[in-house]
């Protein structure tokens, strides 16, 4: 479990960029991060800058400790470096707003969703930020009546969580059709590299030293010394013996497989009014995973489909339910909230990619209902509960149990802090997904929860404190 228990922020005339990108504002932070192993101390301040439809977010940081100043955020002696210090410091960069014909948001993606979201849904790449800054981009496009869309997660990786792009087409007045794609190129580059030497935390015998990797060095100077003692004695027989010792790294960066994952979608979405529309869709993970049953062969993933779904206006409330049937080794929403805490985690001493665990999942049907309201002016709450029953994979009797349930739940919840002196912000929020019971509050690789608490110190100043749990 990795806890992160995140900044007091102090802010100046401050907004927050989804809510309100019309108003100018200037945030900042002081806390502490861990890198390469070292706890540093850290400084920043982030202005917030509309011109016109462009919004701009900077991101200026410093991070110093006893020792000094870590000077690698600002390092530009090369193309590369200097190219990865400037995108470091920029937030994010807005043009437009969501339904304008052309609207984008560069850098932090707080949220996005993929067509009707039965791939990608409420995806965030900022859920590790700051110890982990994401460049993402989310462009929406309307050109000669069709719809584009397309999500990079991050920019400052070759392999990033997610790329995604959709098209869509009103081919009646009132009905509409959409093909959607994305996929994971290597999960696997998921896995934390401390030190940016290429190798893994998990694979590196010195994960927060960037000069090795091994002891190759410092055995081959060994077997030097010994050698120096022997007649004709020379280095030609170390390679042999070291490749075959305990001290031999065997992880190569530039050999290491790649486990890519992809998923396409297609869906269908009819406006009875402006206020209800009613949709489907059906959507195929394409990868290929050990059987569980014998785990020399090699099985396809699945297939998802919502033949009925419906969004709706309520009053104050608004609301969407569908009809959901899965074949197995499926889930729905594979790229979630949690998609970069869970993409690739450490089980028992191995590496598991999220898709090498669907497995887990058999046939299933069932729904899914979400409600998003404002209550009273007290507080604003929005809500997700999926109930599906069918298989779930039992690994005593290796094989499935046809009488299981695969449940979700994700909330929340915000407080109007104008009903509590000095608070400015109450909010907080919980996600746990494809589990038996999520009311349970047992946490597993899909858990993610945390809040945001912020007392306002003095006009136009705030201390807030931030916490993540996943």
């Amino acid at each position: 479990m990795r806890i992160i228990p995140l900044l007091l922020v102090f802010s100046l005339f401050a907004q927050d960029a989804a809510n309100a990108p019309e108003k100018s504002g200037t945030t900042g932070s002081i806390g502490t991060v861990t890198l390469n192993g070292q706890v540093y101390n850290q400084l920043s301040i982030r202005p917030e800058i509309p011109i016109g439809k462009l919004g701009v977010g900077l991101d200026i940081y410093l991070y110093f400790n006893d020792e000094g100043m870590y000077w690698d955020s600002w390092d530009v002696a090369s193309s590369g470096s200097a190219y990865k210090t400037i995108i470091d410091k920029i937030y994010y960069l807005r043009w437009g707003q969501p339904g304008d014909n052309l609207y984008f948001m560069a850098g932090a993606l707080p949220s996005v969703t993929l067509g009707q979201g039965i791939l990608v849904n409420n995806y965030a790449n900022i859920m590790e930020y700051p110890q982990v800054r994401q460049v993402g981009l989310n462009l929406q496009a309307k050109v000669a009546g069709f719809g584009i869309e397309l999500i990079h997660s991050n920019f400052k990786s070759a392999t990033p969580g997610i790329l995604g792009i959709r098209g869509s087409r009103s081919i009646l007045p009132k009905l509409s059709l959409g093909v959607s794609f994305a996929t994971d190129l290597n999960q696997l580059a998921g896995l934390p590299d401390s030190d940016g030497d290429n190798y893994p935390d998990y694979y590196d015998f010195y994960p927060d030293d960037s000069e090795k990797h091994d002891d190759s060095l410092y055995w081959r100077n060994i077997y030097g010394e010994i050698m120096e003692g022997v007649e004709g004695g020379d280095l030609t027989g170390f390679d042999s013996w070291y490749f075959n010792s305990d001290g031999y790294n065997s992880y190569d960066p530039k050999g290491a497989e790649n486990d890519p994952i992809s998923g396409l979608a297609i869906d269908a979405t009819y406006s009875l009014s402006e206020k209800m529309t009613l949709y489907s869709q059906f959507g195929l993970l394409q990868g290929e995973i050990a059987d569980p049953e014998d785990n020399s062969k090699m099985v396809d993933l699945g297939w998802g489909l919502v033949p009925i779904g419906v969004r709706a206006q309520l009053g104050p409330v608004n609301l969407l339910a569908e009809y959901r049937m899965g074949s197995r080794r499926f889930v729905f929403n594979y790229w979630d909230r949690a998609y970069d805490v869970n993409r690739v985690s450490v089980i028992n001493s191995g590496v598991a990619t999220r898709e090498s665990q669907l497995y887990l999942y058999g046939k299933l049907n069932g729904f899914y209902a979400q409600a998003e309201m404002s209550v009273m002016n007290l507080f604003t709450l929005s809500s997700g509960y999926q109930n599906m029953q069918g298989e779930k994979w039992d690994e005593i009797v290796g094989g499935y149990d046809p009488d299981k349930s695969n449940s979700t739940f994700l909330s929340t919840i915000a407080i109007n802090p104008s009903l509590i002196p000095k608070v400015g912000k109450a909010e907080a929020f919980y996600q746990q997904s494809n589990v038996l019971n999520p009311f349970d509050f047992t946490p597993t690789s899909s858990t993610i929860w945390g809040y945001n608490v912020g007392v306002e110190v003095s006009s136009g100043v705030m201390l807030m404190y931030k916490a993540r749990t996943t």
